[in-house]
C-alpha cells in the first residue's frame, strides 16, 4: 500500500508534535516541583538569640544582650535598645514561611537578592550563627524572597523561602525607635509645672505700743486770791 507524501508528512508532524509535548510535560520549572508547604525560618527560639545584627539600604544597627538579659545598641550608638523592637522582629525569625520551592542561583537578580533588602546575622547563647537574607516582593507583594543561612557564594539551585511581608516595618524603622524611650519627668522634674511650695505663714501684726512720756492735759494751779 503506497502511503501518499501529504499523509506521511501528517503523521510525522503528530509524532513530533507529540514528542515535544511529553517532554515539555516532565521538565516542569523547579519551583513548581519543590513547592513545599510553610515551615520555620530557624530552629532557635527567641530567647537563645544573644546577639542581632541588622544591615539595611540605610544603615548597619548591631545589639546585644547584656548580663541581665536586656537588650543593648552597640552601632551606631552605644545605649538601651528598644526591647518591643527587638522582640517583634525576632518574633518574625522564628516564625513561619508561607512555603518554599526551589530556583536556580542565575537568577537570584529576579528575587532582589543582588540588592537585598536586609541581612540578618544572628549569634545564639551557644555560639552558633545563622543568617536571613531578604531580598523583593513577588509579584503581587504579598511575600518577600529570603534565604536562610545562604552560603557565601551563590550556585546551582537555592531553596528560596516566601516571608511575611511584615519583616520590612521590622527593619526598616527610624533609628530612635531601636532605642529605648527616655522615661517621662515627673511633674516635680519638669520645669514648665510649678512645683507648689508649702503655704508661707503670714507676718505677724506689730501693735504699737502706747507712748510713754506724759501728755500735757493738766491745768495749771489757780493762784490764791488777794484779801482787801
Amino acid at each position: 500500500m503506497k502511503i501518499k507524501p501529504t499523509t506521511l508528512f501528517l503523521v510525522l508532524a503528530a509524532l513530533l508534535l507529540g514528542g515535544v509535548v511529553m517532554v515539555a510535560g516532565t521538565q516542569r520549572p523547579p519551583q513548581q516541583t519543590e513547592n513545599q508547604p510553610g515551615q520555620k525560618l530557624f530552629a532557635f527560639e527567641e530567647q537563645q538569640v544573644q546577639s542581632l545584627t541588622v544591615k539595611t539600604r540605610l544603615r548597619s544597627l548591631k545589639f546585644e544582650r547584656n548580663p541581665s538579659g536586656r537588650w543593648q545598641m552597640l552601632e551606631p550608638d552605644q545605649t538601651a535598645a528598644s526591647d518591643a523592637s527587638i522582640a517583634y522582629l525576632l518574633g518574625l525569625l522564628v516564625g513561619k514561611s508561607d512555603r518554599t520551592f526551589t530556583a536556580l542561583a542565575s537568577d537570584r537578580e529576579s528575587f532582589s537578592f543582588h540588592q537585598p533588602l536586609a541581612t540578618l546575622n544572628v549569634v545564639l547563647k551557644n555560639q552558633q550563627t545563622h543568617k536571613l537574607l531578604l531580598g523583593g516582593y513577588d509579584f503581587n507583594r504579598s511575600f518577600i524572597y529570603a534565604l536562610v543561612d545562604p552560603p557565601a557564594a551563590l550556585s546551582g539551585e537555592i531553596k528560596v523561602f516566601l516571608a511575611s511581608p511584615s519583616f520590612e516595618n521590622a527593619v526598616d524603622r527610624p533609628l530612635a525607635e531601636w532605642k529605648q524611650s527616655p522615661p517621662s519627668p515627673s511633674p516635680s522634674e519638669n520645669p514648665s509645672v510649678p512645683t507648689p511650695s508649702p503655704e508661707a505663714s503670714p507676718p505677724p501684726v506689730s501693735t504699737p505700743e502706747p507712748s510713754s512720756s506724759p501728755s500735757p492735759t493738766a491745768s495749771p494751779e489757780a493762784s490764791p486770791t488777794p484779801l482787801p
